[in-house]
């Protein structure tokens, strides 16, 4: 996705990757300078937002993979029964 695109899609509809994408380009925006004030400030909140979106992103992530571990562990457990003879 273009740039341009991605800073028009409302934060909770970006993907994790076009969230990072953009916070590294704000971050860079913000490396090199030349803002005024009311741009840093503008920009420093939409990296917040963003890295919250993330951080949402990520432990949503987590827990399915959680979700899946304890399924895996109970499937591993009832085959483990099944195979003992008494």
């Amino acid at each position: 996705m273009e740039p341009n695109k991605i800073k028009d899609k409302p934060i909770e509809e970006m993907s994790y990757e076009e969230a990072l994408t953009e916070l590294e380009a704000l971050s860079n925006k913000m490396s090199q300078g030349g803002l005024t004030l009311d741009e840093s400030v503008q920009t420093y909140q939409r990296g917040v937002e963003l890295g919250a979106h993330c951080q949402k992103l990520l432990d949503t992530a987590q827990k399915k993979i959680q979700k899946l571990d304890a399924q895996l562990t109970d499937i591993t457990k009832q085959d483990l029964r099944e195979d003992i003879p008494f």
